[in-house]
C-alpha cells in the first residue's frame, strides 16, 4: 500500500483548456495549473516526471478530436520518462519504486506534462540506463508503432511498403526497421529538404508529393517494388491517391490523419478499388494494441525497441528542450515544423 501523504503534495502542470476557435494555437490550448496529488488507486503508481515529448496525437487530443474523449482541466500529454516515487501496485509496484521508466499515461486521466504522473504500473517500462532521459521519454508511442507497423506488413507478405509524411520520426523508424528485414520502402515527402535526409537513413526511393510528375514517379515506383502495403499517416485524399498507384489487393494501415487537415474529422477512400480491386484499409492505434496485448507481448516489444535504440538504429530527433515557461512557444513550433524534431517538455529546466 502506498505510504506517502499524497493528498499533501501539489502537482504543476499543463492542462487542456478546451476552446471552440478552430484556428486557435495550440498554446492557447492548454493552461499551466497547480492542483493537488490524488492518493493512489490500486494497480497506480506515482511518479516523478523528468522528460515528456510532444507527438501529433496530443495536438490531435488538443483540438478534441482524438480517439479518447477530452477531458478539459486534465493534464495532457500520453508519454514520458520519470521515476517511480511511489506505488499501491503489489509486488510489481514495488519493484518499480525508484526505478526509471518509460511511462504512457493511463486513458481518462491526468497526462504526463507535469512535476508528477500517476498511471498504473503495467504502463511502465523500466529503462536501460544508457538510454538518456530524452530518448527514453520518446520510447513508447513513436517507436513501438515504427516496430508494430513493420511487423504488420511482414504478417501481410509485404515485399516493399509505401510510407506517407516519412520525415516523421515513426516513418524515420519504419524506414530503419524495415531495412533490418529485407523490406523496401518507398517514402512520400512533402518538402524538397527531407529527400536526401530519408535517402540517406536508408529509404529505397524518396518521392516529392508536390512534384508534377510524383503520381507517374508513385506507380512506377510500386510497380518496381512490387509495394503492397501503404502505412498512412495523413489520410484525406492521400489514401485513395496513393493506393491507386498500388497493385490489386494492398492494403492501406491507418495510424493517423496530419493535424492540420483535421476540420472535419474523417478520411476518404475509393468504393470502386474496396470493390473491384480487393483494396483493403484496417487501423493502428498503438494504445489498443498495448491494452490487448499480454504483458509479456509488451515487455518483449519494449525489450525490442529498447535494443533498437542502443544500438543506434532507433533515435529520436530532438529540436527543443524546454521547462514550463518555454513550452508553449516550443509547442507552436512542433506543431507547424514536426519534421525538425521533437519538443520535450522537462519540468525541472
Amino acid at each position: 500500500m502506498s505510504q506517502r501523504p499524497q493528498q499533501k503534495m501539489i502537482n504543476l502542470g499543463y492542462a487542456l483548456n478546451l476552446a471552440d476557435d478552430a484556428n486557435l494555437p495550440s498554446s492557447k490550448r492548454i493552461k499551466l495549473r497547480e492542483k493537488p496529488v490524488p492518493a493512489l488507486k490500486k494497480g497506480q503508481v506515482l511518479i516523478k516526471m523528468l522528460a515528456a515529448p510532444v507527438n501529433p496525437s496530443d495536438l490531435v487530443y488538443l483540438l478534441g478530436k482524438y480517439g479518447l474523449a477530452p477531458n478539459n482541466g486534465a493534464y495532457v500529454g500520453f508519454e514520458g520518462v520519470g521515476i517511480v516515487i511511489d506505488a499501491n501496485a503489489g509486488l510489481y509496484g514495488k519493484w518499480l519504486t525508484g526505478k526509471r521508466v518509460a511511462v504512457s499515461a493511463q486513458p481518462g486521466e491526468d497526462g504526463l506534462w507535469a512535476k508528477y504522473a500517476i498511471t498504473k504500473a503495467n504502463y511502465c517500462l523500466p529503462v536501460r540506463k544508457s538510454i538518456s532521459d530524452e530518448q527514453a521519454a520518446t520510447l513508447i508511442v513513436n517507436p513501438c508503432t515504427s516496430v508494430c507497423l513493420v511487423e504488420r506488413a511482414k504478417q501481410l507478405g509485404a515485399k516493399a511498403i509505401v510510407i506517407n509524411a516519412a520525415a516523421s520520426q515513426v516513418g524515420k523508424g519504419v524506414i530503419r526497421y524495415a531495412k533490418r528485414h529485407n523490406i523496401k520502402t518507398i517514402a512520400t515527402v512533402r518538402s524538397q529538404s527531407n529527400l536526401e535526409v530519408l535517402q540517406q537513413l536508408g529509404a529505397d526511393k524518396v518521392l516529392l508529393t508536390t512534384d508534377e510528375k510524383y503520381s507517374e514517379q508513385l506507380a512506377n515506383a510500386c510497380q518496381h517494388y512490387q509495394a503492397s502495403v501503404l502505412l498512412d499517416s495523413v489520410a484525406a485524399e492521400d489514401t485513395p491517391r496513393v493506393l491507386k498507384a498500388m497493385p490489386n489487393g494492398s492494403t492501406a494501415i491507418v495510424y493517423g490523419r496530419l493535424t492540420e487537415t483535421y476540420h472535419p474529422l474523417g478520411g476518404l477512400f475509393s468504393v470502386a478499388d474496396v470493390i473491384f480491386r480487393d483494396i483493403k484499409i484496417e487501423g493502428f492505434w498503438l494504445a489498443k494494441y498495448m491494452r490487448d496485448a499480454n504483458p509479456l507481448q509488451v515487455f518483449q516489444l519494449s525489450r525490442r525497441v529498447q535494443s533498437l535504440f542502443a544500438q543506434g538504429i532507433f533515435h529520436t530527433d530532438i529540436y527543443q528542450t524546454a521547462g514550463f515557461e518555454d513550452f508553449p512557444a516550443a509547442l507552436d513550433h512542433y506543431a507547424q515544423h514536426k519534421s525538425d524534431g521533437k519538443v520535450i517538455l522537462k519540468p525541472e529546466q
